[in-house]
Formats: structure tokens, C-alpha cells, sequence
């Protein structure tokens, strides 16, 4: 059995072992649990070195590393790999970008990428925590390629083409609070780890099992995404027919069955603005597109058509958002 002790080169690349000791079974929990020079321990199989991966194809990586001092590592920055990789962070907080999107994966976060997705650590730099990761190979997965894992699963075909779709959605990078998947990469670094009897197939279940929960998972945050873009097309939709009302914010809340705490609290987090500044941008955005239209109304009418209370109140609230007053706007895009 090949169990992987990480030194000084581990920081450098996840694509390069060092330090790798040969020990035999017996020796197996002293091994996991002693530390390197660098303070970091743990397992790490990929293709270079398999150790039990080799009799299990459709793994390309397994991983599970405590870091107890912050390194860098270049390797670790953006990068494709040719499977569906999954990250889990037990304990530490590390800045992660998918794609072109900037994410702080804390504790009990769970991170999942497509083979096309560009994914890793802006900076490289690993700190202090334990970090696990998963890379399933697929034989087929791409852009214009439904998911189909292979003849080694029971999952049926549309169940994979859902959860293909599911991965393959930028919104869905990042599962947040998934403290529900640590059991699985717990459960699959015991297997692996000790390789028992029949430790292939369990690896199977508790792969397809960690699938089954993750379609599950991001099922879920989809249809909570589909709800919340609905709140706020039906929220544009409510203002927008009316306006020059002065909204009253319990009113809002009452008419979308909610009261003023939870629906101020819902749409800041949905738009990043409260809902009285949220509305402002509203009538500025309809002020903007009446003023480049060039149908001749005066700005006094386009103030009052926007459901500001004065001239004075338009030109200060359209000059705060757009860095400039609203009888110069026409001239600056224009000219």
C-alpha cells in the first residue's frame, strides 16, 4: 500500500510527489497522521502515482491535505483538469475563482467545476486548513456533449444528463453550508486509504451516492435561483407600471406576502441595494432612456414622469448614480 507523506514539494505542485514513503498496513494510521517538514500531512493519489486509484478508472484524483502553514503554490492558481472536480473545505477559508468569478470557500463549502471551467486560487496561495478535492473522469462531458460517466455506474442516463446540465451552470460553482458532503470524501479517504476487501466497489456507491446528493443540492439552489429571478422581474414589473407613486415599502412587502424586515433584507441581498435606493435606480434607468430617446420632453417632465418630487431631487439623484447632471448626459454619449 501506497500512502503519500507530503514535504517541502507539495507547496510547489500539485502535479509532483515528494517525500513518498512506502509503508505497509500496520503502519497506515501513524503515516496519515504524522506530520511533514513543512507541517502539512495527508493523502494525495492522481495519475502519476494512483496507489489505490488503479483499479478504479473513472477517479482521476483523490486528495485530502491539512495545511498548518500557509504556502504558495502556482500550480494550485487557475486551471482546467479533464473530469468534474469537487472541493471540500473542512476547516481554513481559501479565495477561489471559477471562471471570472471571484469566491471565499469557507468552512463546510463545497466547490464543483466542469472540465471547461477555469478554476483554482487567484494567487496560489494555500493556507492554513484542510482542503479536499475529487476529480471524476468522464467518458463524455463537454459543452456540446451531454455528462455520461461511464459503464461503472448504475445512474441512469437521464439522471446524468440532469446533473451534466446542473454542473455545467457558472451559478451553481459553489454550494455553501454543505457540511452534508463531508462524509463522503471522509468515507472515500477511509476506503482508499486502507483498501480492504472490496474497497472498489464501496468507492462506487459512495461515489454515486455523493452525486445522487449533489443533483439533489443543485436542484434545489436552481429552483431558488428561477424563484428569486422571478421576485425581482415581478418587483421591476410592480414599480415600473406605476412609476411617479411614492412607494411605501410595507406596502411592497405585504403585496409580494412578506413582511418590511424580510423583504428589505430579500431584495438587498438579491440586488445589493435596499429597496427605496433599488427603486431610485429604477427611475433613473427610465429617465436615462427617456433623455437618449431625444423626444423633445423637457427634463422638469422627465423628472416628474420618473416619480421625482422636484427637479432639484431628479438632478441630485441622477447625478450620484451616473457621475453627472442630467442636462449634460445626452451630449456625453452621444457626441
Amino acid at each position: 500500500m501506497t500512502i503519500f507523506s507530503f514535504g517541502n514539494e507539495f507547496g510547489n505542485s500539485r502535479h509532483a510527489i515528494s517525500n513518498v514513503l512506502i509503508m505497509e498496513k500496520t503502519e497506515l494510521q501513524r503515516t496519515v497522521n504524522t506530520k511533514s517538514k513543512t507541517g502539512n500531512f495527508g493523502v494525495w493519489w492522481h495519475k502519476a502515482n494512483p496507489g489505490p486509484l488503479k483499479n478504479i478508472p473513472y477517479i482521476n484524483q483523490f486528495g485530502s491535505m491539512r495545511f498548518t502553514k500557509v504556502q504558495m503554490d502556482e500550480n494550485m492558481k487557475p486551471h482546467l483538469n479533464d473530469g468534474i472536480e469537487i472541493h471540500y473545505v473542512t476547516s481554513g477559508k481559501y479565495d477561489w475563482v471559477v471562471e471570472r468569478n471571484n469566491i471565499e470557500l469557507l468552512p463546510d463549502d463545497l466547490s464543483i467545476t466542469a472540465p471547461w471551467h477555469w478554476n483554482g486560487s487567484p494567487t496560489g496561495k494555500m493556507v492554513i486548513g484542510h482542503f479536499n478535492w475529487l476529480i471524476i473522469k468522464p467518458l463524455e462531458f463537454s459543452p456540446d456533449k451531454q455528462l455520461n460517466l461511464g459503464s461503472w455506474t448504475k445512474l441512469s442516463k437521464s439522471f446524468q444528463k440532469s446533473l451534466g446540465k446542473l454542473i455545467a451552470d457558472e451559478h451553481n460553482v459553489v454550494l455553501h453550508k454543505a457540511k452534508d458532503f463531508r462524509k463522503y470524501f471522509e468515507a472515500l479517504n477511509a476506503e482508499l486509504s486502507t483498501q480492504k476487501e472490496g474497497y472498489t466497489i464501496m468507492v462506487g456507491n459512495i461515489v454515486e451516492n455523493l452525486l445522487i446528493d449533489l443533483h439533489r443540492h443543485l436542484s434545489l439552489r436552481s429552483q431558488k435561483i428561477e424563484e428569486d429571478d422571478n421576485f425581482i422581474s415581478q418587483l421591476i414589473q410592480k414599480v415600473m407600471d406605476d412609476l411617479n407613486k411614492k412607494w411605501i415599502i410595507e406596502d411592497l412587502a405585504h403585496h409580494f406576502g412578506m413582511g418590511k424586515t424580510k423583504f428589505t433584507y430579500k431584495v438587498k441581498r438579491l440586488t445589493g441595494y435596499p429597496p427605496n435606493s433599488f427603486i431610485i435606480n429604477l427611475k433613473i434607468e427610465k429617465a436615462i432612456k427617456l433623455i437618449t430617446e431625444a423626444n423633445g420632453m423637457s427634463l422638469t417632465n422627465i423628472a416628474y414622469t420618473c416619480g421625482f418630487s422636484s427637479l432639484q431631487h431628479f438632478t441630485s439623484s441622477f447625478t450620484q448614480r451616473t457621475g453627472m447632471c442630467p442636462s449634460k448626459f445626452n451630449d456625453y454619449e452621444f457626441t
